[in-house]
């Protein structure tokens, strides 16, 4: 099967849902740059004409309103020219810009909704009418938590269109924690963004340094409330306990993973603009590794964390019944041990990479 996969953001860290897809999928054609995939992967482009980029840019700038029909007519012959069975279209707002082009080129289109594109109220409002077309010309429409398949289904998706398939988890890359052994160190990685909420997940360990004053966090990753979470720290007399160490990659966050008793993250929906998670991949990399995790009742972490078996789950801004928890597992280091091998074993059973690429690649050939 001849694939081609059309994502946003080629450099983006923070997606590694979509960069397993191309790792693990081999599409012989990519495109990324924007809600209008239109470069390949040498960084050549799509419109084929002199002067191509300039022209592009202009047109977007300067008279937008013919851009549609611009990219649409230049994405239509590379897809006559390179004839793909199916194109996977890498969230909603970039399946909306290609499918006209999927329909003239007689290309199936299938969608990967995988988070604010479900929810995110501008979003939904920009691409009411959009979405409903979409809905009707995709083959399929993949989604990665129950949440998510019940949402595509109120916004006006077909039932029998809409398949659930949560993200996969690499357990061989992360494995190996011992939190029963470890040191009373709390790990949480992820942007620094709203729909995170990282102020409440510290203002969580400040809770719990009341009981264990030795416990650290460390916070890996970055982003737009990365300062503010800094500030926090520092109101928070917190500089001791609590590391902001920005950005990792996945091998070094499996060596985080290893040093730590538990996994901390406070999801929720974001109260002004309504978005919100699919299922974090933090979440099932870290139960991967053998860790508890402590985190919200927040979309697909409902699925991926079963309550008092895997980790605990608190409600959204229930910062203080995640303290609760969190002191919990310090204070009974074999409980964290046993929780730990149940998330592994979760991991293993249910979101297995190979297993959850497969059914990808299954619904690519419906």
């Amino acid at each position: 099967m001849k694939i081609c996969i059309a994502y946003p953001n080629k450099n983006s860290y923070s997606e590694t849902f979509i960069h397993n897809h191309i790792a693990y999928l081999k599409p012989e054609l990519t495109l990324s740059g924007g809600w209008r995939p239109y470069r390949t992967p040498d960084g050549d482009t799509i419109i084929r004409m002199p002067l191509a980029e300039p022209i592009r840019v202009g047109i977007k700038r300067v008279v937008s309103a013919l851009y549609p029909a611009f990219y649409t007519h230049f994405l239509t012959r590379y897809l006559k020219k390179n004839r793909p069975d199916v194109l996977l279209a890498e969230y909603g707002p970039t399946a909306c810009h290609v499918m006209a082009a999927c329909r003239k080129a007689n290309v199936p289109l299938v969608v990967h909704f995988h988070g604010f594109d479900a929810v995110e109220k501008e979003t939904l409002r920009k691409l009411e009418t959009p979405y409903r077309q979409l809905f009707a010309q995709a083959k399929a429409i993949v989604a990665v938590s129950n949440d998510m398949v019940e949402q595509l289904v109120r916004l006006g998706a077909d039932p029998h269109k809409v398949h659930r398939n949560p993200y996969g988890v690499e357990t061989d890359l992360f494995a190996g924690a011992e939190p029963e052994k470890a040191e009373k160190l709390i790990v949480t990685v992820g942007r620094f963004t709203a729909k995170k909420a990282p102020q409440l997940t510290i203002r969580a360990f400040d809770k719990v340094l009341d009981r264990h004053p030795d416990a650290r966090l460390v916070m890996i990753g970055g982003g737009e409330l990365f300062e503010a979470c800094k500030k926090l720290v520092d109101e928070l007399q917190l500089k001791y306990a609590v590391q902001l160490v920005g950005v990792k990659t996945a091998a070094e966050i499996a060596e985080w993973h290893k040093k730590a008793r538990l996994f901390a993250q406070h999801s929720m929906v974001n109260p002004v603009n309504g978005d919100s998670e699919g299922t974090p991949n933090t979440v099932l990399e870290a139960s991967a590794a053998g860790l508890p995790i402590v985190s919200t009742r927040h979309a697909g972490i409902k699925e991926a964390v079963e309550h008092g078996v895997t980790g605990f789950l608190v409600e959204e801004g229930d910062y203080q019944g995640m303290a609760k928890y969190m002191v919990q597992l310090l204070d009974e280091p074999k409980l964290a041990g046993e929780l730990g091998r149940n998330a592994r074993q979760k991991m293993i059973n249910e979101y297995e990479m190979r297993d959850r690429i497969q059914e990808l690649n299954r619904l690519l050939e419906l």
